[in-house]
């Protein structure tokens, strides 16, 4: 199959960019002012010509040259390579098709950016910036394309009418855009499943729980044995998760000593801790700063992929959470949060840790627990991995002994489980591990 595949919108977050540093830009335009359904800046923000050239003059480096790639994007695109599809790069970025020294440089900032970002094709070709449609439709015949991915409006409309099938990457600005042959996706696992179905009918496809709640038994095993396999033949970029976990396991030899000699952590049940990696650990949630002692209880040998709040990315501290492999979610957002869901299990099912509280939240309505969210539970029973449950007090003072940290025995989810009431269980334990951290503390004091 030869595919096409769009660059901005496409392998990068390209609306996601012009929203954050128009925001950082224009900061005498309110949040509630900006059309988000606009694919342009300009429009977008409702900006002069004269202002938006300015704000490309400023930024345009910084999304050619270090804008990161989609995730997931470089994984699914070389296995699609390796499967024997045919990759062709069909690009109407600005400047590209330009004589003279900028249309070289932009060139050459694409080519060594897809370069950098481990990108196999086959070919690219350049299209213009304005008209860009007629470009691509050229293009598309030139190639012979099957399937091109496409974010604009005006490519997908006129691409549909010379290839088998577009897919529609969804954003804002074309989420009314409908056709006979059009697949809208939302990231680049939908694209490597929605190109498998074009090619094979009977491939694997996730079932509503509406529908799983009809099998039998035997049914949902083997179901979730077959989900399993479906998960772990995802594209998966293990070159990334090792470069992540190496600098984890790096500051994480740094940082454990530090952190023991200010807080002298006490540590109860680490013969709990499976010797096998591909576990999920699930803990209460008290204090931005709980991954802290859960890490320095585990030590430097464990690296573990927590998933945290999109928001926590915005902090100083945001940059090093990501170099050291969080999975971030938007809670808001029901699409981010299947996906979020998603890249956890891929981990696990690679034989990493990864973390998650499932109260969702620091609680700090003076609750003993928060109500817990199914998705640990969901996400254990789905990849067939243990539950490790955790629990951490909040006493993140220089008192010896003050803060606790305590493993309980490793929870196994059955295929044919009720998740809500697994979920129930899980916190009926971790509430156990943490009222026995509570009478310790107390016991501590009266000494």
């Amino acid at each position: 199959m030869n595919i096409g595949i769009d660059v901005d919108g496409v392998l990068t977050y390209y609306e996601e960019f012009q929203l954050k540093y128009g925001m950082k830009y224009f900061k005498n335009i309110s949040e509630d002012k900006i059309d988000k359904s606009k694919p342009d800046l300009r429009d977008m923000f409702g900006v002069s010509k004269k202002d938006y050239n300015k704000f490309w003059a400023k930024y345009i480096w910084k999304y050619c040259i270090s804008e990161p790639m989609r995730k997931d994007a470089s994984a699914v695109i070389n296995r699609l390579n390796e499967e024997g599809n045919k990759i062709y790069i069909i690009t109407s970025r600005a400047h590209v098709t330009e004589s003279g020294f900028m249309g070289k440089l932009f060139r050459k900032m694409l080519l060594d950016w897809l370069k950098k970002n481990h990108i196999n094709y086959e070919a690219i070709e350049f299209c213009r910036e304005k008209g860009s449609e007629i470009d691509k439709v050229e293009a598309c015949q030139k190639y012979n394309i099957d399937v091109m991915i496409d974010d604009q409006v005006e490519n997908i409309i006129e691409t549909s009418k010379v290839c088998k099938t577009v897919f529609c990457f969804h954003s804002d600005y074309n989420k009314e855009v409908i056709g006979d042959n059009l697949r809208r996706v939302y990231n680049w696992n939908d694209v490597y499943d929605e190109i498998h179905k074009l090619n094979n009918k009977e491939y694997f496809s996730i079932k509503p729980n509406s529908t799983i709640s009809q099998m039998s038994r035997d049914e949902k095993i083997n179901y979730y044995n077959d989900l399993k396999t479906y998960i772990y033949n995802l594209p998966f970029d293990t070159k990334k998760y090792d470069n992540e976990e190496k600098f984890f396991m790096k500051i994480a030899k740094i940082g454990i000593p530090i952190f023991k000699l200010c807080f002298h952590p006490k540590v109860f049940g680490k013969e709990n801790i499976p010797k096998e990696k591909g576990y999920l650990l699930v803990s209460n949630h008290n204090n931005y700063y709980d991954q802290f002692p859960i890490i320095s209880a585990l030590g430097c040998d464990y690296p573990i992929h927590f998933l945290t709040a999109t928001k926590m990315l915005k902090l100083k501290r945001g940059g090093l959470y990501l170099k050291t492999g969080v999975v971030s979610v938007n809670r808001e957002d029901e699409v981010d949060r299947k996906n979020s869901s998603l890249e956890i299990k891929k981990i696990l099912s690679h034989q990493r840790n990864a973390g998650i509280f499932p109260e969702g939240r620091t609680n700090r309505e003076h609750a003993f627990l928060l109500d817990f969210h199914p998705g640990a539970v969901a996400i254990a029973r789905d990849v067939g991995c243990p539950l490790l449950p955790i629990s951490v007090n909040d006493n993140y003072s220089r008192k010896k002994g003050d803060l606790c940290v305590r493993f309980g025995k490793p929870i196994y989810i059955s295929p044919d489980a009720d998740v809500i009431e697994e979920t129930a269980r899980l916190k009926s334990i971790i509430g156990d591990l943490k009222q026995q951290n509570i009478e310790y503390c107390e016991k501590q004091k009266a000494l």
